[in-house]
């Protein structure tokens, strides 16, 4: 909560509440926000061969361009204030997504996740006008092509990173693809452990 309140309240920066959970606790974890004090964090105790074959299937791609993500952030917290029918809506859908990609990955059924992944990918879309650009666009339609099953943008959109779930067999070529067409395939590693803190004395 430390690195919520100096990032949102200190710094006046626009955002949510899960990259300091997230960061805070590693792993797999489901988390439920109820209003800023009140945060549920659920581990999930996924098998190390699930693990082992998810992080093999996660392809990261720097989409070459960044992005002003509060700007984006007021767009959807405009539409939501607003009550714009179809950001609602999405809202709504994602929320109801986040249930099905936990039961697929306590599961081991991960191609299922990875088709969850698109389908929450198309929602996020409709919540604001700048999730997305054109260079996006065509990374996620070429990588679609080459065989992975969904992907989405990391953070609040506009840019930056493009997560992708690629089924066995297709991983080098969507990387390939990717490469080829302007985006840039880096290392990823799914990391077990939460934030640490080092003393020296």
């Amino acid at each position: 909560h430390m690195a919520f309140h100096a990032e949102r309240v200190d710094m006046g920066s626009k955002g949510g509440l899960q990259d300091q959970y997230a960061a805070a606790f590693g792993g797999f974890n489901f988390i439920e926000f109820f209003g800023q004090q009140d945060v549920v964090v659920t581990p999930l105790r996924l098998p190390a061969e699930v693990v082992q074959e998810l992080e093999y299937a996660l392809l990261l791609c720097y989409t070459g361009n960044t992005r002003r993500s509060d700007r984006i952030i007021e767009n959807l917290v405009d539409n939501y204030q607003r009550k714009e029918e179809d950001a609602l809506d999405a809202l709504a859908q994602l929320k109801d997504l986040t249930h099905a990609m936990k039961q697929a990955l306590l599961r081991g059924r991960l191609n299922d996740f990875g088709s969850l992944l698109h389908e929450a990918w198309e929602h996020k879309k409709r919540t604001a006008s700048k999730i997305t650009n054109p260079m996006v666009d065509e990374l996620y339609a070429e990588a679609r092509r080459q065989g992975a099953l969904g992907g989405k943008l990391l953070g609040a959109g506009g840019g930056g990173y493009l997560l992708f779930y690629c089924p066995r067999n297709t991983r080098h070529r969507v990387a390939g693809a990717l490469e080829a067409a302007g985006g840039k395939v880096v290392r990823l590693a799914l990391e077990p452990q939460g934030q640490i803190a080092w003393h020296t004395a």
